[in-house]
């Protein structure tokens, strides 16, 4: 059996791994996710299931007789991990369990805990579990995560009875109630389609009215939007693998890994004529990444290698109209090694099918005029939108209702395809107001992605970047613009290495504010609130040491990326600054 350790360090590796940099992290742990954990990272099974496995190795751990003891859980192990996120999960999977109609209050809350640890007595804590001696150990979880460059996502609540249970309620995004009323929405509708996540929801999304009041008020939540997709679509995966599962159901045999990697877009444009091409960009699942796998792509085998936490470099072959019209699925090749249960091998690549596409500018280099699938455009971005011709009177109807605005005319996007009128692009569109409630189109899955999932974000832009890091360099720090709808928001910058506030200010919105002075290299926190709406980011200043300069000859070595390079012809190309 796994030790408490060992669990400890594969849990907090797994919920933090291929994301990006900036990610809101929900520990949401239910049986499922420990198969998976237990699988991914090689743990001994001594027990009939990873479940049962875990939860003997965090009851050895903090149980003394019959009663709990956080009291060696306060600090970092060896490796930097917290010690207290295994017993952590433990309370959210008690959430997890609670019944669809189950009141939510710290009495049916604590009821689900002492059944997850075989607890019987009439007390409503645990014995030995104090009010609020859990707190420090969410407490120091979310330092951690800022500490590696994530945003946290437990908080207490208000009153007595729901302060300190909706740290593990505000984690648990769905239940298991929740998961067995979508596999039975899947079975119903017979959704046997490569739908990427948000396709997936907004399908979701109409059929609200058949699923519970807990699942209805998750898909309102747009704080959440993205989370809640993914947990959904990690259901939907399971589903489409084992349809006779539900999600009560304990299988060994079962895999909860799925094995499909799905893609989106990487475009770039030619400086000199024009021309525009798309690539397929995969996305890496969270977790653990495999070492040598390869995509064949035609008569073609390319290996992904990762580009950034998430995504995998963009391939080699541009795509046709065809592909993009129809959606495509692609050949994964791994080595022998990936056949093992600790690392199975996903099968295939899918490029979803999709009347629309959003491209946004690189989150961490806006200013390389290369667009991407990287997420819903944040307030005040200008994104490029690549959409079918019939979709233009919806996008029209949402422009006369000043919701959104755009530069131009709609230009075809395949020049030399037969196909070339199919697909359009819209150029600097911009989500310009929040009254999306009273609006309704055609295409509702449009408006889900365009409509703002927040009514503020921080903007960041000049100085002098660090290529790669997501960092600038010191003294010359990024400028920073709160969007928002509000006309002004109340701005705060913490240094996160010892919680010091450096700055704070109502600034006016949709402007550039006074530079900020930050005192010296590290990690800074800022936080913009306007009402009730909030919004944070991460800026990091690195010392100049940290600015590796390339040497010529690293540049023929390295393997050459299809959207840096412009063919000159007669053998030469310019790669950068340097022809080879």
């Amino acid at each position: 059996m796994a030790n408490y350790q060992q669990w400890n360090q594969a849990i907090a590796s797994y919920f933090t791994s291929g994301i990006p940099r900036g990610t809101r992290v929900h520990l949401s742990v239910y049986d499922d996710i420990c198969d998976r954990i237990g699988e991914e990272y090689g743990l001994d099974l001594s027990a009939n299931t990873w479940i049962d496995d875990f939860l003997s190795a965090v009851r050895n751990k903090v149980f003394f007789g019959e009663r709990i003891d956080l009291s060696g859980l306060g600090e970092c192990d060896a490796k930097d991990y917290p010690l207290g996120v295994a017993f952590l999960a433990t309370t959210v999977l008690a959430a997890y369990r609670m019944a669809d109609d189950e009141e939510i209050n710290d009495t049916n809350y604590f009821q689900r805990l002492k059944q997850i640890f075989r607890i019987t007595t009439e007390s409503c804590r645990p014995p030995g579990l104090k009010t609020g001696s859990e707190k420090p150990l969410w407490q120091e979880w979310n330092r951690w995560l800022m500490r590696q460059g994530f945003l946290p996502s437990a908080k207490p609540g208000s009153g007595r009875r729901y302060k300190y249970i909706n740290y593990p309620i505000s984690q648990s995004l769905l239940r298991r109630a929740d998961k067995d009323r979508l596999c039975r929405l899947f079975d119903e509708k017979q959704w046997k389609k490569d739908w990427d996540e948000m396709t997936l929801l907004a399908n979701v999304r109409r059929e609200a009215s058949r699923l519970s009041q807990h699942l209805k008020q998750l898909l309102e939540d747009r704080q959440r939007y993205e989370a809640i997709a993914e947990a959904i679509h990690e259901v939907y995966q399971q589903w489409l693998e084992y349809p006779e599962i539900s999600a009560t159901t304990q299988n060994r045999e079962i895999s909860t890994r799925s094995r499909y990697l799905f893609a989106g877009l990487y475009r770039t444009e030619d400086p000199f004529f024009g021309k525009i091409d798309y690539y397929l960009y995969p996305k890496q699942q969270r977790g653990p990444q495999l070492a040598s796998i390869s995509i064949q792509q035609g008569d073609k085998c390319k290996p992904l290698r990762e580009e950034r936490p998430g995504w995998y470099f963009p391939l080699e072959y541009p795509l046709n109209a065809s592909e993009l019209d129809r959606g495509a699925r692609y050949e994964i090749i791994g080595n022998a090694n990936l056949d093992s249960a600790s690392a199975p091998l996903r099968e295939r690549l899918i490029l979803p099918q999709r009347d629309f596409w959003i491209l946004i500018p690189d989150p961490d280099n806006p200013d390389a005029g290369v667009y991407a699938s990287w997420g819903t455009p944040p307030l005040g971005t200008a994104f490029i939108l690549l959409c079918k011709q019939e979709l233009l009177s919806d996008l029209q109807r949402l422009r006369d209702e000043k919701l959104i605005e755009w530069s131009g005319e709609p230009m075809p996007s395949f020049e030399n395809s037969i196909d070339n009128l199919n697909w359009v692009e819209l150029d600097q569109c911009m989500v310009i107001s929040q009254d999306w409630d009273a609006v309704f189109i055609d295409n509702s899955e449009l408006k889900d992605a365009l409509q703002p999932i927040v009514r503020l974000s921080i903007s960041l832009s000049g100085g002098l970047r660090v290529p790669q890091h997501n960092a600038w360099l010191e003294e010359y720090p990024p400028e920073i613009t709160v969007f928002g709808f509000s006309p002004s928001a109340e701005l705060k910058v913490t240094r996160i290495s010892d919680n010091h506030e450096i700055y704070s200010a109502t600034v006016e919105t949709n402007q550039k504010i006074p530079p900020i002075v930050f005192p010296g290299t590290g990690d800074y926190l800022l936080e913009a609130t306007a009402g009730t709406s909030t919004n944070e980011r991460f800026v990091r200043i690195l010392p100049w040491s940290e600015l590796a300069i390339r040497r010529r000859d690293s540049f023929a070595n390295a393997p050459s990326k299809q959207h840096e390079q412009l063919d000159l012809g007669s053998g030469y190309r310019i790669c950068g600054s340097i022809i080879t």
